[in-house]
């Protein structure tokens, strides 16, 4: 029984050997400057580091296979997304200064009367109103919630959460990329950015469309 096991593990081996490619371990590295060719300092690179003194940095690690963009910033510098290219490691970014260099100040709310089987968010803590459905669970790593609102018999949901691997103040750079669109703004809890996909963009405008249409008819 025990060779018959080792030689089953053996087939699948052969038939399914193991990946290299996803797991090879890439350097991708650059310089960060201003408009006017000055580097940039500390600049942070989501999740994967900071620039030195001289604006430079360096990735080395299997970044592709989980990343494929990367966020640069800075307060007083507008982010920026790139999207990666295996064929393109040695990287060249320029940052713009930002014209709005303020900050908003995010007060702490918290209702101590309120029912705290309600309440959301760990640093901006808000009770839900009761007519507001409302669910909330825990997995592994965070705490989540969805918050419904029905609006002429359609129901509308904000799903949120916090914790280590929940999110970050940050959108994935590939949302950011799917946006015809976006601003932001700096807080002292993080960034708030928000705009709008291309896709619900091109809804919008065929809706538009179909309306003069109608007008006209």
């Amino acid at each position: 029984m025990r060779l018959l096991f080792l030689f089953v593990l053996l087939i699948i081996a052969i038939l399914n050997p193991p990946s290299t490619c996803n797991a090879q371990v890439v350097e991708i590295q650059g310089l960060v400057r201003t408009t006017d060719g000055k580097p940039i300092d500390d600049v942070i690179i989501h999740e994967l580091g900071k620039t030195d003194g001289a604006g430079h940095f360096k990735i080395a690690s299997n970044v592709l296979r989980y990343w494929k963009t990367l966020i640069f910033d800075k307060k007083g510098f507008v982010p920026m997304v790139i999207a990666l290219d295996p064929k393109n490691t040695n990287l060249s970014i320029i940052l713009e200064q930002e014209k709005d260099n303020s900050v908003w100040n995010i007060p702490t709310c918290f209702n101590a009367k309120g029912n705290r089987n309600r309440l959301v968010g760990k640093y901006l803590i808000l009770t839900v109103p009761r007519e507001m459905k409302f669910k909330t669970g825990v997995d592994s790593d965070y705490i989540y919630y969805s918050t419904g609102l029905t609006q002429s018999e359609k129901k509308h949901w904000l799903n949120g959460g916090w914790g280590n691997l929940y999110s970050s103040t940050y959108p994935s750079g590939e949302t950011l990329l799917r946006m015809e669109h976006y601003t932001y703004r700096r807080t002292s809890l993080g960034i708030d950015w928000r705009g709008a996909t291309k896709d619900v963009l091109a809804v919008f405008r065929r809706v538009s469309c179909f309306r003069k249409v109608l007008l006209r008819n």
